[in-house]
Formats: structure tokens, C-alpha cells, sequence
């Protein structure tokens, strides 16, 4: 979000959303009182205690104990969600920050997110919020109901559930995006796409577009970086992509963790192999963060011999993200290969696209356009 410090003096005095590339938001919005709210996809396990059946976590718990998201806490016997209608973060953001390359609305998107995450991936940049419960941050109060309107005020073009893991908010997610879906206001998932299968299925009508991230090709990394397992992130994708919803891939090399090249090599020709050469892979560039920081940045070669091979294995649309102006932020057509959108970062600078199409060949260039 680009602004003038007659604007930004603007949204100060009026006390409305401030948040974008790293601010610290104000709203008008009251603080939230975290209060506990019946949650979905559970079973009852023994006396008093509950198992969780969100995401692969499968989390066991007794009477006020919490789940490893640190989000939901058995009560009574029951599985409650501690961030219905809380969320800690507000933001206006490009789409292209999810991010989406061919997922375009003409617009910001209102950014969501409450706070916990059932990973712990060792260099999240957002780890003030992820890593901590509910009553160790600052929460909003924002009801579902509200939330679209809010979007409006604000100029937003689509919602995007976004900075954390939106999968361990899932009733407020879905509650949203249903109210979403009733005036066709688009939505966004960003998410490590560790998520159980059947409430993943009740998303798919709901959500617009995905940004999954695949995070590291091998379970060994999972376990040792991520705190998770590989598998149930590929049945994601599987499952996101048999739905036909848009979506796109992003992966953060991690130098000496994860930018191994036969590795890389080998995922992306299991992913050309399932999902074909049109959905859009990003590689972005890790920079030293959380519990990661005796890690350098990750080399701009390494970015470049990772997007050169996902292209040999027929990939067409592959980008280098956190690089600003590299040539990896723009989109060129696959037959031509003259540009079509030109980026810098997150920010369009050009856009050649005729309704969809390359104008110099006319090539039709996937993706859900504005």
C-alpha cells in the first residue's frame, strides 16, 4: 500500500486501519474479551477430555488444557476456540504480498489474522502473534458480520486470511467467508496447508483463492524445522487443486535446510506431474529471523538455480519473491515470452494483459483477473 504523508496524517486522526508492510495498526475497533466459543471438528475422547480433529496435530486434551495451537482449550468437556471474532493483526496489503501473481481484484486486500498456529516453523517472521496465545497479545473485536463491511470502508477489494495460520481460527475463517460468499466478495487463504481433509472441504466452496506453502521437500525437514509432517501439506494441495480452485505455490529457501537442488528437482517434477505447467510457483528468499537467525540470507543465485529448474521441468510461471526488481517478479508469456505484467516486489507497474490474454500472441495466461 503506497501512501502520502497528507493521507497517512489522515488515517491517524481518523483512527481507522494504519497496517501495511510492517506498521503497527490503530483502530477504533474495542479490545476483544476472548470469549470462549463452541469449535468445530472435535470428538469427545475419555471423561472431560476432547480430541481435536481440525489438522493432523490430532491434539488430546483435559479439562483447561489447550491444544498445541494454543487457541483451543477444553471446557466443560467440550473444545472451545479462544479467538472467535478476535483477531490481532489488521491489515491493508497488495494481493501480490500473499502471495498471488494471477489472482488480481484491482485492489488492496484487508488483511485477518488472530493469533496462534499449529506449526513452528523455526524462522517465522510473524512470530510475535503465531507463536503466542490469544491473552498474550492484543486482540480486535470484529464479528464475522462486520468484517465485509469493514473491507468496504477501507476500499479493499477481497479479504485475505493471512500473517498466521488461519486454519487454527477456522470457525471465525469460515463464518467470514461465508458472509463473503453471500455478496460474492472474494476471499484469500494463506496457509501451511496443515489442515485435516474434511474441514478443508468445507472451505474449498468458500475461498476464492489459495497461497499454500510448501515449505521444504522432505519429511526430515518437517520434523526438524517446521515442527509438522510433509504428507498431509501434499494431500492439501491435491485436494485444493482436484476442487479447482486458483491457487498458487510459495516456498522459502532456507540456505543448508531446504534449497538442496536434487531435492528441489524432485519436487517440482512431482509437482508439473500432477498439477500440469500453468500454476504459478514462488520461491522466496529467506532473510534471518525468530530462532533462525545464525542463518544467512538466502543467495540470490540459489533463488535463480531453483526458479531455472522448476522451468526446466516445464513450469511457466515461476517466480523470485523478496528480490525486488530481479526479473523473477514479472509474469511473461509462455509462447512469446514477451512481458506481460511487470512488478517491482509487490507492486504492479505495468499491466499488458488484454481480457486475459497476451496481447503480442494472444496466449491465454491462467489466472482470475479483474
Amino acid at each position: 500500500m503506497k501512501i502520502n504523508r497528507r493521507e497517512f496524517l489522515s488515517f491517524l486522526a481518523s483512527g481507522c486501519l494504519l497496517a501495511s508492510y510492517g506498521l503497527k495498526p490503530t483502530f477504533s475497533f474495542p479490545e476483544s474479551k476472548l470469549v470462549p466459543t463452541e469449535a468445530k471438528f472435535w470428538e469427545k475422547s475419555g471423561e472431560g477430555t476432547t480430541h481435536c480433529l481440525l489438522c493432523p496435530n490430532g491434539c488430546i486434551r483435559g479439562e483447561g488444557e489447550r491444544s498445541r495451537c494454543g487457541v483451543r482449550e477444553t471446557r466443560g468437556g467440550e473444545l472451545k476456540t479462544l479467538v472467535y471474532s478476535s483477531p490481532c493483526v489488521l491489515a491493508l496489503d497488495p494481493v501480490e504480498k500473499c502471495p498471488l501473481f494471477h489472482f488480481t481484484k484491482g485492489g488492496n486486500a484487508l488483511s485477518i489474522a488472530t493469533a496462534g498456529c499449529n506449526l513452528s516453523c523455526g524462522y517465522c517472521q510473524n512470530w510475535q502473534f503465531s507463536q503466542k496465545k490469544p491473552e498474550e497479545v492484543e486482540c480486535f473485536s470484529l464479528p464475522p458480520s462486520q468484517v465485509v463491511d469493514k473491507a468496504k470502508e477501507y476500499k479493499a477489494s477481497s479479504i485475505a486470511f493471512f500473517y498466521t495460520e488461519p486454519t487454527i481460527a477456522y470457525e471465525y475463517i469460515l463464518d467470514i467467508a461465508t458472509e463473503a460468499k453471500k455478496v460474492n466478495f472474494p476471499t484469500i487463504m494463506v496457509t501451511a496447508g496443515y489442515i485435516n481433509p474434511e474441514p478443508l472441504k468445507t472451505l474449498l466452496p468458500l475461498i476464492d483463492s489459495f497461497t499454500i506453502g510448501l515449505k521444504g521437500f522432505s519429511e526430515k525437514y518437517y520434523s526438524e524445522v517446521i515442527g509438522g509432517t510433509l504428507r498431509p501439506v501434499l494431500s492439501t494441495i491435491e485436494t485444493v487443486a482436484a476442487a479447482k480452485n486458483h491457487f498458487e505455490i510459495v516456498t522459502l529457501l532456507l540456505p543448508t535446510l531446504n534449497d538442496n537442488f536434487d531435492d528441489i528437482k524432485k519436487g517440482m517434477k512431482w509437482f508439473a506431474k500432477l498439477f500440469g505447467r500453468n500454476i504459478p510457483y514462488h520461491f522466496s528468499r529467506f532473510s534471518p529471523q525468530y530462532k533462525l537467525k545464525r542463518l544467512p540470507p538466502t543467495p540470490i543465485q540459489t533463488l535463480e538455480t531453483a526458479r531455472r529448474i522448476a522451468q526446466e521441468e516445464g513450469l511457466n510461471y515461476v517466480y523470485t519473491g523478496n528480490v525486488p526488481g530481479h526479473e523473477g517478479n514479472h509474469t511473461y508469456c509462455p509462447k512469446c515470452k514477451n512481458t506481460i505484467i511487470e512488478r517491482l516486489g509487490f507492486q504492479i507497474l505495468k499491466n499488458n494483459l488484454n481480457a486475459g490474454k497476451c496481447p503480442s500472441c494472444g496466449e491465454v495466461i491462467p489466472g482470475v483477473w479483474s
